[in-house]
């Protein structure tokens, strides 16, 4: 052989990789959904038992989860809980403006992944907050989605 060293070298980074792939957690969509969920749960058992205290906190690690999850579905939840949790502990003024971010991530998010349903249902999340504008502007978004859907799928007709 005419690289002994590359050689050895090469069969050890396999080796290596074999060895520790089933040690590297798996990503899945299912298990980040599951963290967010059972976070928004977690809000939602504390309002009602009446513990509002310990509701922002939560809150929070509820939106970190979805914020981590990368999905616009776990983003509209999130925002939901802080309207609910901002009726419930009578600090709309803090967790509306939560809600609002929060919907805002979801519209760019879903956006972002061509999805016209997430972008709609961030339009009606902007709506049930009365914020008409940005609920227009997703509208908007989801209309042109919907125009480019079509010229995607005329384009692909063309071409067969």
């Amino acid at each position: 052989m005419r690289h002994p060293t590359r050689t050895r070298l090469l069969l050890l980074l396999l080796l290596i990789g074999i060895v520790a792939t089933p040690l590297i957690p798996e990503a899945s969509a299912q298990a980040d959904r599951v963290d967010w969920a059972a976070r928004i749960a977690e809000v939602d058992r504390l309002l009602a038992r009446g513990e509002t205290t310990a509701v922002p906190a939560a809150w929070r690690e509820a939106y970190v989860a979805a914020h981590a999850s990368r999905s616009w579905p776990g983003m509209l939840a999130v925002g939901d809980a802080a309207v609910r949790a901002g009726r419930a502990t009578g600090t709309p003024e803090v967790f509306e403006p939560r809600a609002r971010r929060a919907y805002l991530t979801a519209l760019l998010r879903a956006r972002r992944q061509g999805s016209r349903d997430g972008v709609l249902a961030a339009a009606d999340a902007f709506g049930r907050l009365g914020d008409r504008d940005a609920e227009r502007v997703a509208r908007s978004e989801a209309a042109t989605l919907a125009i480019r859907a079509e010229h995607e799928v005329r384009r692909r007709a063309g071409a067969l």
